[in-house]
């Protein structure tokens, strides 16, 4: 059964998009921390004095040197103006798979990944900070996940939404991305995939999600990139998790021929990240971040010119369609259009399309959207997926030799 996406039939006078970032030179953290071992996932108290991270290969783990990653903790000393020596705390560390992958907004509640081969109770745990000392973590019912491959998660600080990494009933090869939200009884809800936009044949992992939630990094050897794995970001698009920008890679200030991975940032003013640049194991490295201008539709969506198009899909076709106002059926014209859209971009699986309904004066929202789904469904049964469509409507005044307008923009 092919599925297809939650389209979003809102009224956009424009699409509100993140900020662009730049960043400043890197910094790998001290020796106590960047270790001779494996040091990854970076996770920043919300006080900015208190740094987590994961430590695996390490004889001071507490399953040794062959056993899982052991959640160590570093606290910032202010009088060498750089974080101390770290402490592998006993009561989040065992045998098997510790990390730190989400902490609240008040700092004082953590969650944990906990995953091991001999234990029944896998997945995500919490722990609640009392009196200076943290509880024993418990147990968090999530219904779907696979604790048998790999898995990686990331909490957000309001503990309503995970960003899970693996492999799922829907994953489209390695590890892919879903999300899991919680319910007003808080109850968490069966993860879902967050789409083709961000899943490749290749694995997505290390998911970072932003406060509002609105921008997601996470790291891909699918995606086009420098090295082993690289990190990019992708926004949230229509208040949708299936609907994202399509990624963008964070470029050579951070990502090299390395495996780079696990970015988090806080307040837009620095960020954290792994990678194992010449060495064989990953090191923590610091790094500021510069806001540049605020994004527009066509940064996120990289739109291929009329040429392009032409000659990726080799047909010659209008990416307009004119209608009537008040009327929502598709002519005959209008179907041959299609028919070369489809004939023409069929087979060109990466290239995807953003379909928009131009709403002009006091027309029935309704109407706009019949149109779009009469779109959608010849498009559908001509064998274009879903997952490639996006669509709105936008409110315009301009009418076209008294007609409305269905623009086709299409990106990859």
């Amino acid at each position: 059964m092919v599925r297809f996406p939650v389209f979003i039939f809102c009224l956009l006078p424009f699409l509100s998009l993140g900020q662009e970032l730049d960043y400043g030179p890197m910094r790998k953290l001290p020796a106590t921390i960047s270790s001779a071992y494996e040091d990854v996932l970076p996770m920043l108290s919300p006080d900015g004095k208190t740094l987590f991270f994961s430590r695996a290969a390490s004889p001071e783990n507490s399953g040794g040197k062959f056993a899982g990653t052991d959640v160590w903790i570093s606290h910032f000393d202010e009088t060498l103006r750089d974080w101390g020596k770290p402490q592998n705390e006993k009561i989040f560390n065992d045998k098997g798979t510790n990390a730190v992958i989400g902490i609240n907004e008040n700092g004082d509640e953590v969650y944990l990944l906990n995953t091991t081969g001999t234990k029944r109770a896998q997945g995500i745990y919490r722990s609640v900070k009392r009196n200076e000392s943290w509880s024993d973590p418990t147990l968090i019912e999530i219904p779907g996940l696979n604790t048998e491959d790999f898995l990686g998660a990331y909490v957000s600080p309001d503990l309503k939404a995970i960003i899970f990494s693996m492999n799922g009933e829907e994953s489209r090869g390695n590890e892919d991305l879903y999300i899991s939200l919680k319910s007003a009884k808080g109850e968490w809800s069966k993860p879902r995939n967050l789409g083709s936009t961000i899943n490749t044949n290749g694995f997505e992992i290390a998911p970072f999600l932003t406060p509002d939630k609105r921008r997601l990094y996470f790291s891909s050897n699918g995606h086009p990139g420098y090295g082993n794995s690289d990190i990019f970001y992708s926004d949230r698009l229509y208040e949708s998790w299936e609907v994202w920008s399509a990624p963008k890679n964070l470029g050579l200030k951070i990502n090299s021929p390395a495996f780079e991975s696990f970015f988090s940032i806080y307040y837009d003013t620095v960020a954290y990240f792994s990678s194992s640049r010449g060495q064989q194991f990953s090191d923590i490295y610091s790094v500021s971040v510069f806001p540049l201008k605020e994004a527009t539709e066509e940064d996120y969506y990289q739109y291929l010119s009329n040429d392009e198009v032409k000659r990726v899909s080799g047909v010659i076709f209008d990416p307009v369609l004119y209608f009537e106002p008040g009327v929502s059926d598709i002519t005959e014209d209008q179907r041959k259009n299609l028919q070369k859209i489809n004939d023409g971009l069929y087979a060109k699986k990466d290239i995807k399309m953003r379909i928009i309904a131009s709403k002009s004066g006091n027309g029935s929202l309704e109407t706009y959207q019949k149109r779009l789904l009469n779109i959608l469904d010849y498009l559908k049964n001509a064998g274009i997926e879903g997952n490639r469509i996006i669509f709105s409507v936008e409110q315009s005044e301009s009418l076209v030799a008294g007609k409305e307008l269905v623009r086709f923009r299409f990106y990859r």
